[in-house]
């Protein structure tokens, strides 16, 4: 009876199938023109763009593979960031080009917590007609759920973001990320004295 019982434990253990250690769940796959759909950047702008592949670890513990538009200049920092955001499992909640054709479709931070560069328009968090770093691909939000910017008059952007120290995804002053984006020469908006911008970096 206990042999038949061990038995089955083990044939129950050798059934059980792991969930392959590279298996990849992809929420972005387009080309640099599909990203750009839309967009009213003008062409001496986009020719400055890249669309690079990166991956990481998602809240919901698996892998996955995303897409960031930035600067041409900054393909090399952009992975190395998200080299060192994968092995530290660092959780990202999606990493997709926000589309300029549909803006609410759902890739954008106002309506998903999405991890984006290039965005063409003015600065959010300051009432200036002046473009955002976001308009010319050198600048990154992470988490805007879990890193809200906090303007000077008390409003928060993304509505219903939340900063909580405790909560996985957040970034502080000694996050392994922000250590790391400051060591290549990023700015990020959680030291600034004006505005609290916490998911934003920039390299000027």
């Amino acid at each position: 009876m206990l042999r038949t019982m061990l038995l089955a434990v083990l044939l129950a253990l050798t059934c059980t199938v792991a969930e392959p250690a590279d298996s990849v769940i992809v929420d972005s796959r387009q080309t640099l023109d599909q990203a750009l759909a839309g967009t009213t950047a003008p062409d001496s702008i986009r020719r400055t763009l890249a669309l690079v592949d990166v991956e990481y670890y998602s809240f919901d513990r698996r892998l996955h593979r995303g897409q960031i538009v930035v600067h041409r200049e900054l393909v090399n920092d952009v992975r190395q960031i998200f080299r060192a955001v994968k092995a530290s499992r660092f959780p990202v909640e999606s990493v997709i080009p926000v589309r300029f054709d549909r803006p609410n479709n759902g890739t954008s931070m106002d309506t998903l917590n999405n991890t984006y560069g290039f965005h063409y328009r003015p600065k959010a968090t300051f009432k200036t007609r002046q473009l955002s770093a976001h308009s010319y691909g050198r600048a990154i939000d992470i988490n805007p759920y879990q890193n809200p910017a906090l303007l000077r008059n008390g409003r928060i952007i993304p509505a219903g973001g939340d900063y909580d120290l405790k909560t996985p995804g957040t970034l502080s002053d000694t996050s392994a990320v922000v250590r790391l984006f400051r060591r290549l020469g990023w700015q990020w908006g959680g030291r600034w004295a004006s505005v609290k911008d916490r998911m934003h970096f920039e390299k000027p």
